[in-house]
């Protein structure tokens, strides 16, 4: 069977040993960080990372840009005992490398992007494009991968580090978090995840910790805003896709849209003159089409001046524009990217 990973075991190998020669020679602190509103595939790496650092007497400090989101905060209360606000670091004065972990552009590393573009950065990531790795003194980055925190679980074992309990337990989240409860894991991930509770991760835990609590009231308004302003647009092979906007939920909103049929959902919200959109698929879309949306969400942040990218069925755009600039872009990539393809995008009717 052919391999779904880009990276051979070999060659992972040997780039975590390059990434650990790299790290050792250098003579200030170790910034490990990640994307801004932090998940847990992304917090669970960076904590491991920090970690196993640390264990080897490498002065690592965790910064996170614009803090993690609400998933990642009950894992870090449920699995690591503490409050979010004291799993970050003091920031160095100086640094002279980062670590940046689960993240695809520069343009999600909110205030930390300026930093990182003016010192040597190891990039570990798992997202379908990584616009980081061509500037990376090292690039460990496998779209095969299911979660980041797989691919650094290999790294950390390739430097013999011990991996305690805890961050058995963070990275074992971020997988789980990432694969969507492990129904989209790949074998190495399950191996992966079973050899971090071999080192005392409970996927009970887990999986309480990743509970998510009753849907507040402002998401439920934002999901049924979603549905009242959704435009629904059908291909030529009978894929629905629909589009709409919000202010805040934005992936709940598209979460709600596939729930009502849609194959692949795209959300819009402008805030202070920035667009964000973020959209979400369904395997049907991806394999019926061809597209990932990693690779229309790239599209769409260009043509609004700034970045995307991401995951085949989780991917998502910013840039500068107005609700109507935002939305009409979006519509017109999804026309030329389908078409590419042999295929139509009208209204439904």
């Amino acid at each position: 069977m052919r391999s779904v990973y880009v990276l051979s075991e070999e060659e992972l190998r040997e780039k975590a040993r390059r990434a650990l020669r790299e790290i050792l020679e250098t003579e200030t602190p170790v910034v490990v960080t990640a994307h801004k509103n932090a998940d847990p595939d992304a917090v669970g790496s960076a904590y491991a990372i920090r970690e196993a650092l640390r264990s080897l007497g490498v002065d690592a400090r965790l910064l996170l840009p614009e803090g993690m989101n609400q998933a990642s905060k009950r894992v870090v209360r449920e699995l690591l005992g503490i409050e979010p606000a004291d799993f970050e670091d003091e920031s160095p004065e100086e640094s002279g490398l980062a670590i940046v972990l689960d993240t695809a552009s520069f343009e999600h590393l909110g205030d930390l992007a300026e930093f990182v573009k003016n010192v040597d950065y190891i990039v570990i990531d798992h997202h379908e494009k990584s616009l980081m790795t061509e500037g990376a003194l090292v690039s460990i980055c496998d779209p095969g991968a299911k979660a980041t925190a797989e691919l650094v679980y290999l790294v950390l074992r390739e430097w013999s580090v011990k991996i305690d309990e805890r961050m058995a337990a963070l990275l074992l989240a971020g997988i789980v978090y990432d694969t969507k409860h492990l129904r989209h894991s790949a074998p190495r991930t399950l191996r992966v995840a079973a050899d971090l509770m071999e080192l005392g991760a409970s996927l009970e835990r887990v999986l309480k910790a990743l509970q998510s609590p009753p849907m507040d009231y402002s998401e439920r308004v934002a999901r049924l805003k979603a549905a009242q302003r959704l435009q629904v647009y059908k291909t030529s092979n009978n894929l629905l896709i629909g589009v709409s906007h919000v202010k805040a939920f934005e992936a709940s909103a598209a979460r709600a849209i596939l729930d009502l049929g849609a194959d692949a959902a795209f959300i819009v919200s402008v805030r202070d003159g920035r667009a964000r959109v973020v959209g979400r698929a369904l395997k049907s879309f991806v394999e019926g089409t061809g597209l990932a949306l990693g690779e229309i969400m790239e599209e769409v942040g260009k043509m609004l001046g700034g970045s995307g990218g991401g995951h085949s069925q989780a991917a998502g755009a910013a840039g500068k524009a107005t609700l109507e600039k935002a939305l009409t872009t979006l519509v017109e990539v999804l026309k030329r990217k389908l078409e590419e393809k042999g295929l139509e995008l009208s209204p439904l009717d």
